[in-house]
């Protein structure tokens, strides 16, 4: 059990997978260079992948080639990829991601003829945007300082650096949308806005997949995610749709399915975090496994060897 584990072999949980994820590769000065000037390639750098990621042995042989990895490293990259990406979770990002923007209502409202593409542009890019502003912080707030108040003690530190990254990043993104929101009302925001406006758009979908939780803790996904989702909903009615054309009827219950959705898929990747990884809301849960054991690197290969 978790709470017959030392400090130390509790921090050496905390230095595997999936609490510890692999560093993103080196990027040269002309990707660098792309990252900022494209907005999609900056939006994917700072809010997570759009897709899912694929880690697999064969893969990084490829990639540093067979002789830096050796026989005895390769199947110890195998089970870390295992431990890093599970393709289960990593398929539901995509439909949370769909429910978290609201695709329901808009093809419940766009059926029932009280919505058109038009409306949709507006409410994404304007409107919605400021609510997610106002929402998002509160959401990470909530998901996060319940992590470290609930870590066992001597861990509550590593937790705290484990959560630090997606506040950080939800501090970015206010910034930045306050920043576009002054930027609009400038006489020579038209070619500003040509380049916000795609970002904004990637955010929005990328924020909904990936949930600010981008080398997190593994737990910070799924609880900012539901709850980002039911506050947006609350915002939207209170804030966005004014005339409460989807506080009843078919539209009622597309809003509704959105957070309903997204709450079903954050449980069922929190389960399959607790029994495929060992990830409990307190600490890493279950014996020590032989990755912990080789240490952070896991790449301690027989003895003697």
């Amino acid at each position: 059990m978790t709470a017959s584990r030392s400090p130390t072999e509790l921090a050496a949980a905390y230095a595997r997978p999936p609490y510890r994820m692999p560093s993103p590769p080196a990027r040269e000065s002309h990707q660098l260079v792309l990252d900022v000037l494209l907005p999609w390639r900056l939006a994917g750098r700072v809010y997570g992948p759009y897709r899912m990621m694929r880690l697999t042995a064969s893969g990084v042989t490829a990639a540093v080639g067979a002789e830096v990895l050796g026989p005895y490293a390769q199947p110890v990259v195998t089970r870390v990829a295992a431990q890093t990406l599970d393709p289960v979770v990593e398929r539901l990002l995509m439909p949370r991601a769909l429910l978290g923007l609201g695709i329901v209502l808009f093809l419940v409202r766009t059926v029932t003829g009280t919505w058109t593409s038009g409306d949709l542009l507006i409410e994404l890019i304007g409107e919605d945007s400021v609510v997610m502003l106002l929402t998002g912080p509160i959401a990470l707030l909530l998901g996060c300082l319940p992590l470290v108040l609930l870590a066992y003690p001597g861990t509550r530190r590593q937790v705290g650096r484990l959560v630090a990254r997606p506040l950080l990043v939800g501090v970015f993104t206010a910034v930045v949308f306050v920043v576009m929101m002054r930027s609009a009302l400038l006489p020579s925001a038209g070619v500003l806005l040509l380049w916000l406006a795609p970002f904004n758009l990637c955010v929005l979908y990328l924020v909904h997949r990936n949930s600010f939780a981008v080398r997190a803790h593994p737990l910070v996904r799924p609880l900012v995610a539901t709850l980002l989702v039911w506050l947006t909903a609350l915002g939207h009615v209170l804030f966005v749709d004014r005339d409460g054309t989807s506080t009843h009827g078919p539209a009622l219950v597309a809003l509704l399915a959105g957070p309903v959705g997204v709450t079903v898929t954050a449980v069922i990747e929190i389960v399959l975090l607790r029994r495929r990884h060992g990830v409990g809301f307190r600490g890493p849960l279950g014996p020590l496994g032989p990755l912990d054991a080789a240490g952070p690197s896991g790449l301690s290969g027989p003895s003697g060897a």
